[in-house]
């Protein structure tokens, strides 16, 4: 099974920065804290990163003279030390486990090993040999040896990443940047004489993404906003200027409180698009002014907007890796299921029994949308993905079987349905044909984008297809009587088994038309029509996505027989009755709805 980051919601209280005078040598010496987290936060905004096993943790920030007017007026000052936040005491300093890091030049490029013991909170450790900022980018951090009983040892400020913020190092191999983590609570310690360089210094970044905007429009977005300085900001006036405007806008913002010495905040407010149409157009904040005085130059923020005149509404995509050999996979199922029947929104639902074992269900979609895990090694089941896109908080598209509720599907699910949709996709189906049409945003018009179509059943019993796990002493008490085989794919529609390449006209239009078919089926309940418009890129996961999807479930005006209750013969007599969910019914008084009765016969039953 493949490891990966996880977060967690920390239960702590409110966590402040509180300034020290720390000694070297005996001789005590001021110092300031700087950087891109907040001094202060509350338990709901932090979010604990690692790998969950025993294994070393290294987590480092940069600071890069080059990218930050602050930082470069800082040249030639000392960093003395690292302010960091831990969840958990780590007193491994005689084991050379626990130590604060600086590297200068790349993130791999150590100068500073110094072994420490850490409390668990705020830790203010001094290097024995100060650092001196020059010209090379310069990361700061700490490293422990996190175990299973403390994981998750970096806490992060998860309501904004400001980039070049989280670089991890699990059991020192791989160094990898982290761009939709969080901000970990890292600080520099310079010398006093520093501070003078970022006084009336803020920085600030929209938080709001994925956001869909209309070009060269004012729009509602959260703003972060961050003090540097050890005085409280009550305003500040921000220069934006997305991708394409020839001038900023400058506008000034009133807080709704002041932000307090080292303090963070996220409001609310009117922000303003560019004038270039793109999936991934650049905005950019600058703080010209704090408390109405002009401001140092500090930091810029930048992050991105999906700029565009068309907006959909997004149906989100949610597809599962499964088998019948998968002994953890009934209860993931059960899970997401809970979560499903709490959504609100419409969504579509799709199984690919693959990934671990082939079973009978198996396709050739299945064994095609493998490159999604990137490589065979790094398959296993259950897993999930939700608009096969890499959703915020997380660093790869596919998400393991997380804890026993239905919480951590919503919540990924909440995330799926608000990203931006880029194509409209609608479906009919007169029983001789199957049409997918609609429209993709015009800034995608003649890049390669793809149109996935299937015939998918629900409702398939483990009676005749059994499924490993469901006799698991953790298993739900009701997994036998709600567990089915449901989204198993019948048939693809498209040419290639991983989608045709779709052609649009000038304006983005599409129509496809295919022949329907008459797939024989596992005998379930329902069938369903799904298609999608999406984006295939094996090298690079964050070009594999889905634009929007689609659905229609068949009846029997679409090609499914009916009959009445009057029509029952005696050949029908004893055979089981199965509602839509797939669950068994009595014959008798049953009310009037649609039913199905002898197993893969496909009939559909109307009470009058």
């Amino acid at each position: 099974m493949k490891r990966i980051i996880l977060t967690l919601l920390l239960g702590v209280a409110q966590l402040s920065i509180v300034n020290y005078q720390l000694s070297i040598g005996g001789y005590a010496l001021a110092q300031q804290p700087y950087g891109y987290a907040p001094g202060s936060v509350t338990s709901e905004e932090i979010s604990g990163l690692g790998g969950g096993i025993n294994e070393f943790v290294q987590c480092m920030t940069c600071f890069d003279p080059s990218g930050d007017p602050a930082l470069a007026r800082m040249k030639g000052k000392k960093v003395l030390g690292v302010r960091c936040y831990l969840r958990a005491a780590y007193s491994q300093a005689r084991q050379k486990r626990s130590a604060i890091l600086a590297s200068q030049g790349s993130v791999a490029g150590l100068i500073r090993t110094q072994y420490v013991n850490f409390e668990e909170g705020w830790n203010d450790v001094l290097f024995d040999e100060p650092v001196i900022i020059d010209e090379q980018p310069l990361f700061l951090g700490f490293q422990v040896y996190e175990t299973i009983g403390t994981p998750y040892p970096i806490v992060a400020y998860q309501a904004a990443t400001v980039a070049q913020s989280c670089y991890v190092n699990l059991a020192k191999k791989t160094w990898e940047e982290y761009t939709d983590r969080g901000t970990p609570l890292i600080l520099a310690l310079v010398e006093d004489g520093a501070a003078a360089c970022f006084e009336r210094t803020a920085y600030a970044q929209n938080t709001t993404h994925p956001q869909t905007v209309a070009p060269d429009r004012d729009f509602e977005g959260g703003l972060y906003v961050h003090n540097f300085t050890n005085e409280s900001i009550q305003s500040v006036e921000i220069a934006m200027q997305g991708e394409g405007a020839e001038f900023p806008t400058m506008r000034t913002i009133n807080l709704p409180a002041p932000l307090p010495a080292y303090g963070s905040t996220i409001i609310s407010t009117q922000l303003r698009a560019g004038t270039t149409e793109s999936t991934t157009a650049t905005w950019t904040a600058t703080v010209t002014k704090v408390n109405g005085q002009e401001a140092q130059p500090g930091r810029p923020g930048t992050t991105r907007l999906y700029v565009t005149y068309d907006n959909f509404i997004r149906t989100p995509l949610i597809e599962e890796f499964t088998s019948q050999r998968c002994v953890n996979c009934p209860q993931m199922a059960y899970f997401l299921e809970k979560a499903l029947q709490e959504y609100e929104g419409d969504y579509v639902y799709v199984a690919h029994h693959s990934g671990f074992v082939e079973d009978v269900f198996t396709t050739q979609p299945d064994r095609e949308i493998l490159y999604v895990f990137g490589g065979y090694q790094n398959e296993y089941n259950p897993a999930i993905m939700y608009n096969r896109a890499i959703l915020e908080g997380e660093n790869q598209i596919i998400q393991g079987i997380r804890d026993m509720s239905p919480e951590p599907y919503k919540e990924a699910l909440a995330l799926a349905a608000d990203m931006a949709a880029m194509a409209e996709v609608n479906i009919e189906c007169d029983g001789n044909d199957v049409t997918v049409s609609g429209r993709v945003a015009r800034d995608l018009v003649g890049k390669p984008i793809y149109l996935s179509c299937y015939l998918v059943e629900d409702g398939i019993t483990t009676d005749k297809y059994p499924q490993m796990g469901m006799d698991d002493a953790d298993a739900p008490s009701d997994l036998k009587d709600v567990f089915r085989h449901n989204g198993v794919i019948l048939h693809y529609f498209t040419t290639e088994a991983i989608g045709d390449l779709l052609s649009t006209e000038a304006n983005g239009s599409y129509s496809v038309t295919y022949p329907m078919v008459e797939a024989t089926g596992f005998g379930g309940t329902a069938r369903r029509l799904v298609a999608f418009v999406h984006k295939v890129n094996r090298d690079d996961p964050y070009d594999t996505y889905v634009l929007n999807a689609a659905e229609m479930h068949l009846d029997d005006e679409d090609g499914i027989p009916s009959i009445d209750n009057g029509q029952l013969t005696i050949d029908n007599e004893g055979a089981a009755i199965f509602d839509l969910s797939g669950r068994c019914v009595s014959n008798a008084h049953l009310p009037k709805g649609i039913y199905i009765v002898g197993g893969n016969k496909k009939v559909i039953i109307r009470n009058n």
